[in-house]
């Protein structure tokens, strides 16, 4: 149980460096205003950024720990996550199911883990 948690640590560590990288991205690209522009999608993405910026090195390091703080914080970005695409894909109606299978699985997974009576033991 050890070290999934702490592979879901190192998960986390790398989608925050992701986040840095793709605001980055955006931003030298000119894509940040249109972003901005797009309403309540663009908005929410914004703020899905913050948090994970804000939050996400938190979860990474006391997950890490295996401190109980730590696998408050991933479990909330995970069901966050989940939350996120599941209201984006039933907002836009557009864009495929496929593409979006994997992380809305792949978080509500995580998320199963990390709120487990095991997870609780390990992490004090």
């Amino acid at each position: 149980m050890k070290i999934l948690l702490k592979i879901v640590a190192v998960i986390i560590g790398l989608a925050v460096l992701r986040t840095i990288l793709m605001i980055f991205q955006f931003a030298s690209t000119s894509r940040l205003a249109a972003l901005i522009r797009s309403g309540a999608f663009g908005i929410t993405t914004i703020a899905a950024w913050c948090l994970i910026l804000i939050a996400g090195p938190v979860a990474c390091v006391q997950l890490w720990r295996l401190r109980r703080i730590g696998l408050y914080v991933a479990a909330s970005l995970c069901a966050f996550a989940v939350l996120y695409y599941l209201v984006g894909y039933a907002a836009n109606r557009g864009p495929q199911l496929a593409p979006l299978v994997v992380p809305i699985l792949g978080n509500a997974g995580a998320l199963a883990l990390l709120l487990s009576r095991y997870a609780r033991r390990v992490c004090s």
